[in-house]
């Protein structure tokens, strides 16, 4: 029974790889080093991450993309509840497919990452 739920599991990979379906985006994640974001984006030239965590700027560049098309980052992030969005091509904002959202206030979506208690 557990081969055939593996092979099932393998197959069903498989078969979104060929088809160019985007793997789940899992969202941030509490590491040792910080809070882990992720990225699925394989077309993209550069991402970066700006939020409330670091004024807004685009200076927080992620690596990537590996060899699935996942660019990521992990930054050391305060205790607290923070909005950010990803920077792709250093101009489309786009929001953490990963994550929940809330209204920006002026039409638009924030991701949200609530770090600690």
């Amino acid at each position: 029974m557990q081969r055939t739920v593996c092979k099932i599991a393998v197959l069903i990979f498989l078969v979104l790889s060929i088809t160019g379906c985007e793997p789940r985006h899992w969202g941030p994640e509490l590491r040792l080093e910080g809070v882990y974001f992720p990225l699925y984006a394989p077309d993209a030239k550069s991402v970066a991450i700006a939020g409330s965590f670091n004024q807004w700027d685009t200076k927080d560049l992620l690596t990537g993309p590996d060899e699935h098309g996942l660019w990521s980052i992990i930054l050391p992030v305060p205790d607290g509840r923070y909005e950010y969005l990803f920077v792709i091509n250093g101009k489309e904002w786009k929001v953490d497919p990963g994550a929940a959202s809330v209204d920006d206030g002026l039409g638009g979506r924030n991701s949200v990452v609530v770090i600690g208690k």
